[in-house]
């Protein structure tokens, strides 16, 4: 008997099936990328958590939190060395007559001996007031400060006030006959002006060259 051959046909795959195999065999494709990525990447963490910590890292940790501690201390050193600046330069303001009154109480000192010495000698006194006014020079002289006589100088109004005018022969006009108060120089600066009397020309000596300026008028009459 004979056997009936099949005959196979081929089925031909459209083209939806192809599109769906060649998706499934992307998708199984990006599956195993994906999956040994991250075994990858764990693997990667057990080996450094394997190896330990980092002595590079550790050390520069150390330094960074050295520079820290000394950046702290030189920022605290600085707020403290502003803040004594601005005392010290409070109390130099504050107290910046201080020497020159500490001597101007050795001068009060030798004043008051002499007016001691006085009630037992009498004569003594004057001996003991110019001390006294030397002393006091001197020390005025220890701060730069002077005293200048404009007795026989040209009025100068920089250095003094005319206290008033007096007629004079021996000097002449607009020159300092005498001072009731010298004025005083602290370095190149005046520290208080004077006050002088200043010689202007006799009213005889105006009235004579007005005599002599109409005497020759009179002769050519």
């Amino acid at each position: 008997m004979n056997k009936a051959k099949k005959k196979i046909i081929p089925v031909k795959k459209s083209s939806s099936m192809e599109r769906d195999a060649d998706f499934e065999e992307l998708e199984s494709q990006d599956e195993g990328v994906n999956g040994a990525a991250p075994a990858e990447e764990g693997s990667d963490r057990d080996r450094a958590g394997e190896g330990g910590p980092n002595p590079d890292l550790e050390t520069f940790e150390r330094e960074l939190q050295d520079l820290r501690q000394k950046y702290l201390r030189a920022l605290a050193d600085l707020e403290n060395y502003k803040k004594r600046a601005v005392k010290e330069r409070s109390e130099l303001i504050k107290y910046q007559g201080e020497n020159i009154l500490a001597d101007m109480v050795e001068v009060l000192d030798n004043l008051d001996r002499a007016l001691e010495h006085s009630e037992q000698d009498p004569a003594s006194l004057k001996e003991g007031v110019e001390l006294i006014h030397r002393m006091f020079v001197d020390t005025l002289g220890k701060w730069q400060v002077r005293g200048e006589s404009l007795v026989g100088q040209k009025f100068d109004p920089e250095k003094a006030s005319a206290i008033s005018q007096v007629q004079s022969e021996e000097y002449p006009p607009n020159t300092v006959v005498n001072e009731l108060k010298k004025p005083y120089f602290y370095k190149d600066k005046l520290l208080r002006p004077g006050e002088v009397v200043v010689a202007v020309a006799p009213e005889q000596v105006q009235q004579n060259d007005q005599a002599e300026k109409v005497l020759p008028d009179e002769e050519d009459a």
